[in-house]
């Protein structure tokens, strides 16, 4: 299920039943004691400012539809910067929407390979028409994407080689958060490659804690050292390398300004 439609669903029970938000607030909760009881991360993961990874941070994100349910321009600027360090970067993600991470990693990118549910199985989980029209609304047309067209869950990701980088922002339960992150550690090209989880964050500066949860678990213990938040994003990463990190706390002193540029066309 995509984040969107999970929203959807949750709004339309809060209507019919408003305690039903306390249990997602408690469910959080209990994540968090279960992430603090198993792993110790009673802050979360440590932080990486995103200016310690890339000292020029400048990027340009396009396309971008500042509707419902998408990434925040910082995270897709992220992937794109990411995705530069690799001569021809192979990358690989889970959850499309409306495909503006899979349209911006494309762009600078050598291959795309984007993995989301079937419309045919949306059309079974009840996805309106209207929310059919805008899965992969923006990456249409890019010859490096290839799109697959499978529930994340089932699939046998062993039939599309290594990748140089996996974005990781389908269903966020935990379950499915685990499932998706033990794939992705078996994709890996080598000690270069990174994996991106979107939605590390409820916002930049507080946790998601049973996202987190599926990331610890679902990633091998020896590797759970290399696990960071980028600051300023919702994203978490894997990434070998040495470091600064730090735990920050809410709500965090700016340390940065960032120069927002923005314009827009018709389409």
């Amino acid at each position: 299920m995509t984040k969107m439609r999970k929203l959807f669903r949750i709004f339309k029970v809060l209507l019919k039943n408003p305690n039903y938000l306390q249990r997602v607030i408690d469910r959080e909760a209990e994540k968090k004691n279960y992430v603090i009881k198993n792993h110790g991360c009673e802050y979360g993961l440590p932080t990486i400012d995103l200016l310690d990874i890339f000292p020029r941070f400048e990027e340009t994100v396009e396309p971008y539809s500042f509707l419902e349910g998408n990434s925040l321009p910082i995270d897709l600027a992220l992937l794109k910067a990411l995705a530069r360090n690799y001569d021809h970067c192979r990358y690989l993600e889970i959850g499309t929407w409306r495909g503006e991470s899979a349209a911006n990693v494309a762009n600078v990118a050598e291959e795309c390979i984007s993995v989301d549910l079937s419309e045919e199985e949306m059309k079974q989980r009840g996805f309106s028409n209207q929310f059919i029209a805008n899965i992969r609304f923006y990456s249409k047309g890019y010859r490096n994407i290839s799109y697959i067209a499978h529930n994340s869950q089932t699939f046998d990701f062993s039939s599309l080689g290594k990748f140089d980088m996996i974005f990781i922002d389908g269903d966020h339960n935990y379950e499915s958060v685990k499932t998706d992150t033990q794939n992705a550690f078996k994709l890996l090209r080598d000690n270069n490659s990174v994996i991106v989880w979107h939605d590390y964050g409820a916002t930049t500066e507080r946790v998601m804690w049973s996202v987190l949860a599926g990331i610890l678990d679902g990633c091998p213990e020896e590797k759970r050292g290399r696990l960071y938040h980028i600051s300023n994003s919702l994203c978490a990463i894997y990434i070998n390398g040495m470091f600064n990190t730090t735990f920050e706390m809410v709500p965090q002193i700016p340390n940065k300004s960032f120069t927002v540029k923005i314009s827009a066309v018709k389409i």
